[in-house]
């Protein structure tokens, strides 16, 4: 990451898969901040936020303040942090020094600040480390090692690594199952990726991502296609649900009761109280199962057995726990889905 790619398109879909990804987990954010280059023209790729009408519906908050961030002049990640973009995340967001002594007790660092956190985001400027790659170089600061990412992982953790697409003979298909390879064999049990291709094509890795992530990561292709794609690990065998068979599902970290939770409305970021658990069905981690809630406070009432529009799914009966409307909606919409009564959600199916 460099500050002058704050607000860029790529900006843009990585916190937008990162908003989709956290809710119910305590998401750590490692910016692996490089100092900014000004040999090429990256970080100039903000022409989408004068397309509203092609871009502004994947995510209408986050564009909304990445705007306002560029416009304002301070693009860097703290203008990002401030912004409360990613609602009760902890930040490493100190700068990557070169001396490998430094870097030593710089990562030592990020340890520390994002040790209360079981997800967490690692945003190194090019990615994987390259073959090659030398401590000594003035480069090195650009990638993350295999080694620190085992450093980074936890028990019932999911780790997610950004990887700037190279020109690797194959092609990008090709450079994805060979990093898959190489993490499976440094440790890390499962390998999924989110592809995203505006402009330069770039990667996100889950490493271990338990079963909600895993199913949240492919309503977000769903969601933003054609510009995400979702390329699940091709070794991994599932049981159905989106767990591996030897994957116990880690129980999301909660920030408790009534807690203020965030959110924004077309203009400026306000704050909303969250509904205790107390006070409703329980949260669940299948969004398909009874009680589920997404984020946009949307219930499931029940199953109805009727074939969806969509591939394969069937319609759900879904609440919502503002209005109390209830409509019909493709199992694999319910993630996203919002309220088509109040809150400009798309049409409800007939149950």
């Amino acid at each position: 990451m460099q500050n002058r790619y704050v607000g860029d398109i790529g900006d843009f879909l990585k916190l937008g898969i990162l908003r989709a990804l956290s809710p119910g987990y305590r998401l750590g954010v490692a910016w692996w901040l490089f100092p900014d280059e000004d040999h090429n023209k990256d970080g100039r790729h903000i022409g989408y936020l004068d397309q509203p009408t092609q871009w502004r519906h994947l995510d209408p908050q986050l564009f909304d303040a990445l705007a306002e961030i560029v416009s304002s002049g301070q693009r860097d990640v703290r203008a990002l942090e401030r912004a409360n973009i990613l609602h009760g995340a902890i930040f490493a967001s100190d700068v990557m020094p070169v001396v490998r002594q430094a870097r030593e007790q710089w990562f030592a660092s990020v340890q520390r600040t994002l040790e209360g956190a079981n997800l967490v985001f690692v945003d190194p400027d090019n990615g994987l480390e390259p073959d090659g790659y030398s401590h000594g170089s003035g480069k090195s600061g650009k990638s993350v090692l295999l080694s620190e990412l085992r450093e980074l992982a936890r028990p019932g953790g999911c780790l997610i690594v950004y990887h700037h697409h190279t020109r690797r003979k194959g092609g990008h298909q090709s450079e994805i199952e060979h990093w898959a390879d190489r993490l499976r064999v440094s440790g890390f049990r499962t390998v999924d990726a989110l592809r995203a291709r505006p402009y330069s094509p770039r990667v996100f890795f889950l490493l271990d991502a338990p079963a909600d992530i895993r199913q949240r990561a492919e309503q977000i292709a769903a969601h933003w296609q054609p510009w995400i794609s979702w390329h699940p690990d091709r070794h991994a065998e599932f049981d159905g649900t989106g767990n591996t068979g030897s994957e116990q599902q880690p129980a999301p970290m909660s920030s408790g009761d009534g807690v203020e939770q965030s959110s924004m409305t077309d203009d400026v970021p306000v704050h909303l109280t969250a509904v205790p658990r107390s006070s409703g069905r329980p949260r669940s981690n299948g969004t398909t199962e009874i009680g589920y809630i997404n984020r946009n406070d949307q219930e499931v009432i029940r199953p109805t057995g009727k074939p969806g529009t969509d591939h394969g799914q069937y319609v759900y009966v879904l609440r919502c726990r503002t209005c109390r409307h209830e409509y019909g909606a493709n199992g694999s919409d319910i993630f996203l889905r919002r309220c088509p009564k109040h809150d400009r959600g798309a049409p409800g199916q007939p149950f």
